[in-house]
Formats: C-alpha cells, sequence, structure tokens
C-alpha cells in the first residue's frame, strides 16, 4: 500500500527531498537552514520508508543526543506515524507499525548499540551535531549493507565537516544532496526571518538561514575591523559614562588577567551598542589586585556594576577557600553588583556567532564599538585564530591571546545570545 499524507503540504525544498531519496538516489542529505522543515519532512519521509520497505529489519532513526531524540526527532516521527501504530513503548524507544515492521530510535552518542541491528533503512536528524558523524555513517551503512536499504539525513550545514566530505567532496554515484534555504518554508513569516538574519554576521547567516556550507577558518573575528569598530567613531562614543552601569567582563588566567570594561546604550535607531570604554589586562596577577585596580580607576562609579565572565570561576581555590567571583563580590560590593554569570560556559561556537554577529552582522550594522586605549581586546578580535584545519579556536598559539576576546563574549553571549534568538523568532 502506498502511503499518503493527508495533512502535509510540502514547500517545494521538501518535494525535491522526497522526489530524490524516492527515485533518484540510495543515501541523500537534506541540508537546509534552520526552521526550514527538514525534520517535519524527514519524519514523513521515514514513515513511508518504514511502511513500504521490504525484507526483513528495522528500520533505524538516529538523533545526536537522547534528548534530542526524545524531544524533537522522536516525536516528531510518533506524530507522523499515527493513525499506523500498533505498539508504541516510548521509554525503549520502539514502534511497532501495523503492517509488523519496527522501529528503534537510537542516539548517535552510543554508536555500538546500533551494530547489532538489521535495517531496512534509517534516518539521522540534526547530523551536524553529531560528533563523529564519519563513524556514525559507517556504522549506519553496515546496517543495509544485507539489505539494500536506503537511508538519509535531515541536517543544517556545519562548515567543511563529515558530512560535506561525504556528500560534496567526495560524493559517490548514489549519494545525492537537496539544499534549500529557509525562506523556501512559506509557513515561516519572512520579516521574522529577517529579524533573526540581522542578528547574524554574513557568513553565519549564509550557513544557518541559506543552507550553504561555509568555511570558517583564520580569524576567528572576521567580522571585526580596526577602523570601523575601534577608529575614530569608537574613540568618540565608547568613552566611560558615570550613568551607566560598568558591565565588567572576567576572564580568569593568571598572565595574563584580561577584564574589557563596557558599557550598554541605544543607538537613536532604538539598537542596543555594546562601547567597551576600558581594559584591565595585567601580567602575572590575581583577582584580588584586578579589583584593587578598578577601585583606583573607578572610586566614585555610583550607577551599578553588572558581572559577566567564566562560569568556572565558581570553583573554589585550595589557597583562598574563596571562588573568583566571590572574591570580586566581597572586594567590589559596594559598586551595587548585579551578577550575570552563568552556571555553565555557553558553547564556544554560540559564543563566537555571537561576538561576530555584535561586531558586524548580515546587514552591515555594527554595534560593537572599542576605544582605541583597549589595546589587548583590540588585539584579540583581530588575531584570535582557529586551529588549522578545524573549527576550534587556536588557545595555544599564543597564550596571551583570546583571554580578553572570551572575556567580552560573555557578555554578549548572556545578552545577545543565538540560541535564544534562532528559536524565539521563528515558530512553526
Amino acid at each position: 500500500m502506498k502511503l499518503r499524507f493527508k495533512s502535509y503540504l510540502p514547500h517545494l525544498g521538501q518535494q525535491a527531498f522526497h522526489y530524490a531519496i524516492n527515485n533518484m538516489y540510495r543515501f541523500v542529505a537534506m541540508v537546509a537552514g534552520i526552521r526550514a522543515g527538514k525534520t517535519m519532512a524527514g519524519a514523513r519521509e521515514s514513515v513511508k520508508q518504514a511502511w513500504e520497505a521490504k525484507g526483513k529489519g528495522v528500520y533505524i532513526i538516529v538523533a545526536p543526543t537522547y534528548n534530542m531524540l526524545d524531544r524533537t526527532t522522536w516525536r516528531e516521527f510518533r506524530e507522523a506515524a499515527r493513525p499506523l501504530i500498533a505498539e508504541d513503548n516510548d521509554s525503549k524507544k520502539i514502534i511497532t507499525l501495523k503492517n509488523g515492521r519496527m522501529v528503534h530510535g537510537h542516539s548517535a552518542e552510543n554508536p555500538d548499540r546500533i551494530r547489532n541491528e538489521t535495517a531496512v533503512g534509517f534516518w539521522g536528524d540534526e547530523m551536524r551535531e553529531a560528533k563523529n558523524f564519519k563513524s556514525l555513517w559507517d556504522v549506519l551503512l553496515g546496517r543495509v549493507l544485507s539489505t539494500e536499504g536506503k537511508g538519509f539525513i535531515t541536517t543544517s550545514p556545519n562548515s567543511y565537516d563529515d558530512i560535506h566530505d561525504i556528500f560534496i567532496a567526495n560524493k559517490k554515484p548514489e549519494y545525492g544532496t537537496v539544499r534549500f534555504s529557509t525562506y523556501e518554508n512559506t509557513f515561516l513569516n519572512k520579516e521574522r526571518i529577517d529579524e533573526l538574519a540581522s542578528n547574524y554576521d554574513q557568513r553565519f547567516a549564509q550557513q544557518e538561514l541559506m543552507g550553504e556550507f561555509v568555511i570558517f577558518e583564520g580569524a576567528v573575528y572576521y567580522t571585526f575591523n580596526r577602523q570601523q569598530n575601534a577608529g575614530d567613531l569608537a574613540f568618540q562614543v565608547a568613552q566611560y559614562n558615570p550613568n551607566l552601569p560598568i558591565r565588567l567582563c572576567a576572564d580568569f588566567n593568571i598572565d595574563p588577567l584580561a577584564w574589557p570594561l563596557a558599557q550598554i546604550k541605544e543607538n537613536s535607531n532604538g539598537l542596543a551598542q555594546i562601547y567597551v570604554v576600558d581594559e584591565i589586562y595585567l601580567r602575572n596577577s590575581n583577582t584580588v589586585e584586578a579589583c584593587q585596580e578598578f577601585k583606583n580607576r573607578y572610586p566614585n562609579h555610583r550607577s551599578g556594576l553588572y558581572l559577566y565572565g567564566d562560569a568556572t570561576g565558581h570553583a573554589r581555590h585550595t589557597s583562598s577557600n574563596l571562588s573568583d567571583w566571590k572574591i570580586i563580590e566581597s572586594e567590589l560590593a559596594h559598586y551595587n553588583i548585579t551578577k550575570r554569570v552563568p552556571t555553565h560556559n555557553p558553547a564556544e561556537r554560540d559564543r563566537v556567532n555571537a561576538v561576530n554577529g555584535m561586531i558586524c552582522n548580515s546587514k552591515n550594522v555594527r554595534r560593537v564599538q572599542v576605544n582605541p586605549k583597549c589595546t589587548h581586546t583590540i588585539r584579540d578580535l583581530e588575531q584570535v585564530s582557529y586551529k588549522e584545519g578545524s573549527t576550534q579556536i587556536d588557545k595555544g598559539k599564543d597564550l596571551t591571546l583570546t583571554h580578553a576576546s572570551d572575556a567580552l563574549g560573555y557578555l554578549i553571549d548572556k545578552e545577545y545570545s543565538l540560541v535564544k534568538g534562532r528559536f524565539a523568532s521563528l515558530k512553526i
């Protein structure tokens, strides 16, 4: 029996995906922008594949983590398959369809648990988040070796990773890729997508919204321009304002110790602007000495002090039995402190993307100005680079780098996180 979904009206990008896996290729990667309808299309195609597959074996569904499987991928599959479900064991992530076909849900965190399965097909959702996609892909191929089943993945791109290597750079004849942007999803408000694009830098918008593979290499903060972010304009506007709170951004490295000091103010267009007005940069120092330096510079500040920075500063020191943050709170208590320190640090990639988007977004709007006297912060934004051949920040090339930019990044991620914005702006 051929399966049809009466309530599912796929847009053109989704239609192209369904056609590709059913008529053109054995293995397909649907690579698209966020909220483009990847999981919705993947769930319905996997129901169809599981229902119509011939031979003995289970149908496999994989998500990067168990939480993603439970909250998104498996839930979407169950909703699509609801009229065809005979038995549903949610705790074990096993569904039996009315034709007897069993569907098993797995996490990419434990690929070895998939090895003993014989599969008639598989679907991997949001595979860019899988830690070692190449190894997982090899395991999945082994599951359909004897059945000649089909497999597909649905994902957004993530630089030139394993997915790009398998489906683009070293493409085999039976492998196909279908790509489309977030704008293809006609159920989304275009103005909402544009709002989200204004939070992203140009390169990140190409990846997240346009679904394009983009190389992230060389300079980490590639949107930073000394003349435009730390030039004459910055000298004029990024000056200490006694009527605004100081945003203290702390990194707790000992040598150097780097604390950018910023203030936030709305511009004439109502957009928040970050002004880095000063920096505390000390060699072979400690938190107490940095606090004393702050008090020496701003003895009469009365407009409040916001604290941002490294969550690991909560850890106690054996020498004092106090954490760095407790020391700061004690030393600077009379400045009317508001603590904005997270319980755990944001993902490095998310923090970097938030910083780049504020420095210069895809609409060429710059919302960070650094006073030229903040030479170490400027040097960080210009010189911090990726490790060769990876998307990881190189923290070993120059031990004096990364500290100031990391600290500033904690402020930006806390107040202007892209992780929160990407979902709040796009609801379907």
